[in-house]
Formats: C-alpha cells, sequence, structure tokens
C-alpha cells in the first residue's frame, strides 16, 4: 500500500504513461534483449524471466551493468546479434543521436525490435547530462534514415498533462508542511491532465502540438 502511495504521488504523468505502455507491449521482449541505461525505475517489472538472455548495459560502471557501452559506439557488441533493444529514456542523455541508432541498427538482427521512449516537454535533466529534445518529425526521419519501421509511435501527454505536471513540480517546490496542504488537490489534477485523452484536444491544432514525449517501437529493415 505505501509503495502505491509512492508511486501516486512521486511519479511523474511521463512515467506512469510509460509504465503503463511497457505493461501493454511486454510480448515485444524476447531472445536476447540488450537493455541500454536501463536501470530499474516505476513499477513496470521487466520480463527478464521471460526472454533468452537480458543484458543490462550502461555508459557509468558504478551503475553495476552488465556490459559498459557507449550507445554511440558499442563495439563489444557483434552485429545481427541482438533481438530486442530497449531504451527507455536513453536518447535525450545521447550526444549523437543520429550515430547512436545507426549503431542499434548494426547489432539488432534482421527484423529486431528497437523499443525506445523520449521526453519533449519535460524538465532539462542530468544523467549525467541532458542533450536534445526532438519533435515527432524528426524522429520519425531519423528513424527512417537509420533502417527502421515505425510500429508504433505513441504521444504521451499533451497539452493538460504538461500543465499539470508543471503544477506538481511547483507544488513539490513548496516548504514540507505547505505542499502536504495541495494533496487533496492531486486527483483533480489528474481529472484535467485526462482531457488530453478527449479528442478536442487531439483535433486541435494548438492544444494537440503539446508533446511530454514519445513512446516508439521499430522493426530493423
Amino acid at each position: 500500500m505505501l509503495e502505491r502511495i509512492k508511486y501516486y504521488f512521486g511519479a511523474s504523468y511521463q512515467r506512469k504513461a510509460l509504465d503503463a505502455l511497457l505493461e501493454q507491449h511486454k510480448h515485444y521482449y524476447k531472445g536476447i534483449v540488450l537493455d541500454i541505461g536501463g536501470r530499474d525505475r516505476g513499477k513496470f517489472q521487466k520480463p527478464k524471466d521471460k526472454v533468452e538472455k537480458w543484458i543490462f548495459a550502461d555508459i557509468e560502471s558504478g551503475h553495476n551493468p552488465d556490459i559498459v557501452l557507449d550507445v554511440a559506439k558499442m563495439d563489444g557488441i557483434e552485429s545481427k546479434s541482438i533481438d530486442v533493444i530497449n531504451a527507455i529514456e536513453l536518447f535525450e542523455h545521447v550526444e549523437n543521436p543520429e550515430k547512436s541508432l545507426a549503431e542499434c541498427h548494426r547489432v539488432l538482427k534482421e527484423g529486431g525490435m528497437i523499443i525506445l521512449s523520449v521526453p519533449f516537454l519535460f524538465p532539462v535533466h542530468g544523467d549525467p547530462y541532458d542533450f536534445q529534445r526532438w519533435t515527432d518529425k524528426k524522429w520519425k526521419e531519423e528513424l527512417l534514415k537509420a533502417g527502421f519501421a515505425i510500429e508504433k509511435f505513441e504521444i504521451m501527454g499533451r497539452y493538460f498533462t504538461v500543465m499539470m505536471e508543471m503544477a506538481k513540480v511547483l507544488i513539490r517546490q513548496f516548504p514540507l508542511g505547505l505542499s502536504y496542504l495541495f494533496i487533496p488537490a492531486y486527483p483533480m489534477l489528474d481529472l484535467v491532465a485526462a482531457l488530453d485523452s478527449h479528442k478536442c484536444v487531439k483535433h486541435n491544432q494548438k492544444l494537440a502540438n503539446y508533446h511530454q514525449g514519445y513512446f516508439i517501437i521499430c522493426r530493423k529493415i
């Protein structure tokens, strides 16, 4: 119960959307999975025991990865040896995404999958650095250039989700006692954020152009 409460009040809308999407599409994980920068976050339980091999890779050895590597130069990974690449909230921290996508294409088997997510209207955050935000159009163009066919492209959160996320950030900056006074307001923030699922928002050119982030599944072609 305590974990559920902490998750409700502490997790961002972006993280909650990611957890739901990953759970919905976990059947994509099979064979040899290369999980790049994939430290466990949120409540999604990675199906590590359902695949042939799950390899945790990270650029920092302090996170105890199975392999220390830079996604832009994965010399330690053989070409066409990976079935699925998991790259959740990774590419905003990568200085050269184009080169990194080319490397992902190289190490994937024919027909292999890459599952990725990236923020857009979301706070700058180090891990260790934060380099860029690409629009949906840019992602679609670069993935095609890199040799990927997009099977799913989901926009996570639009105008009202972005606005309510900013409200939560503001509340958390208040002194502890004052921030507790806003706890009853959280369900109301959720109701406002839920307006993004309405067709009136999705079909409104101005409101629909606010994106919190993207969840993308691609197949190597």
